[in-house]
């Protein structure tokens, strides 16, 4: 991984009514890389949010590390690191101690997040003969594809989501995570980080049902929590894209649109073009004029493997810009 870690701290800090752990650090990414524009995308990404904190250019956000939730409080010294030379610096905040390997584990987990580590600059190069591109280019330049903590809270939205609406699924989200997933407190505001899914297969469908009253909807969680669990993330590093989408395809609940977005929004992993009415409005906003379902496909295809980041900047392109 491009992405390192420096630790510079370690010390108790008041939180609340108990007391936590923290730790600091410095994380170094792929330039170009500015952390604002990512927290411009989490703004205007509905899936996530309520899921962390933004305020005046600063992230807080858990993750579940080692069944426990701990809280990262991230931010760009953009004075004098910039987006060329880019360093995020962080904070960590636990229960109880977080010791080395569990700060390695969540500052991976960040870069993961983020995509800290990935080079962007053959895309770069692609949209920058692009017309239509470069003024997005220019307004978004070190916008790097915010993923989903973890490709098991990506597959798991996927069936949530399906033919229900918003709210209800994310009710049902929440649930899962109050249920079977842990929270930290930071400024005496809470912080919740999804399950594992060793965690929510663990208690069975049943209780899945009964957790979210969907039984449908349950059964799919539940198929989808015990395929998770039974691999690890060698199996997600390693596996080729053909591998990955057969086994997640033999879930049960898992179709073409799960994958596709597990495949995407939890690996980085991008297969085609999103077909969807935003995407669509986007895309000719971004090209001024009408395009057929043809003209995204031969756009996404001109950008070969850097297709999906095409498609990440031009619907990012209508997100508003976040207000510090």
């Amino acid at each position: 991984m491009h992405a390192t870690t420096t630790s510079t701290e370690s010390r108790r800090i008041p939180n609340g009514e108990s007391t936590a752990m923290a730790r600091t650090g410095r994380l170094a990414c792929r330039a170009p890389f500015d952390l604002q524009r990512s927290l411009d995308f989490l703004g205007g990404f509905t899936p996530m949010h309520h899921e962390q904190a933004i305020a005046r250019n600063v992230l807080t956000k858990a993750f579940l590390i080692g069944g426990r939730a701990i809280a990262v409080r991230v931010f760009q010294a953009n004075s004098d690191d910039g987006i060329e030379a880019p360093v995020l610096r962080y904070g960590l905040t636990a229960s109880r101690p977080v010791d080395a390997e569990a700060e390695a584990e969540t500052v991976r987990r960040l870069a993961h997040f983020l995509s800290a580590e990935e080079d962007m600059a053959p895309f770069y190069e692609l949209a920058g003969r692009d017309p239509a591109m470069v003024p997005v280019l220019r307004r978004l330049r070190g916008l790097h594809h915010v993923k989903f903590p973890t490709p098991f809270e990506a597959a798991c939205w996927g069936v949530l989501n399906q033919r229900i609406g918003l709210r209800a699924a994310r009710a049902m989200k929440d649930a899962i995570v109050r249920r079977w997933g842990d929270s930290v407190t930071v400024d005496a505001a809470p912080y919740w980080a999804f399950p594992d899914a060793s965690a929510v297969a663990r208690d069975g469908e049943a209780a899945l049902a009964a957790l979210i009253g969907n039984p449908r909807k349950a059964r799919a969680v539940h198929a989808v929590s015990r395929a998770f669990a039974a691999v690890g993330d060698a199996f997600f590093r390693d596996a080729t894209d053909p591998e990955l989408i057969a086994w997640l395809e033999a879930i049960h609940g898992v179709g073409a649109f799960t994958t596709g977005f597990v495949m995407y929004r939890g690996l980085g992993r991008f297969r085609s073009v999103p077909m969807s009415p935003k995407f669509t409005v986007a895309a000719e906003r971004v090209y001024g004029r009408r395009l057929s379902r043809a003209d995204l496909e031969a756009l996404f295809a001109q950008y070969g493997r850097w297709g999906g980041h095409w498609a990440v900047y031009v619907w990012t392109s209508t997100f508003p810009a976040a207000v510090a």
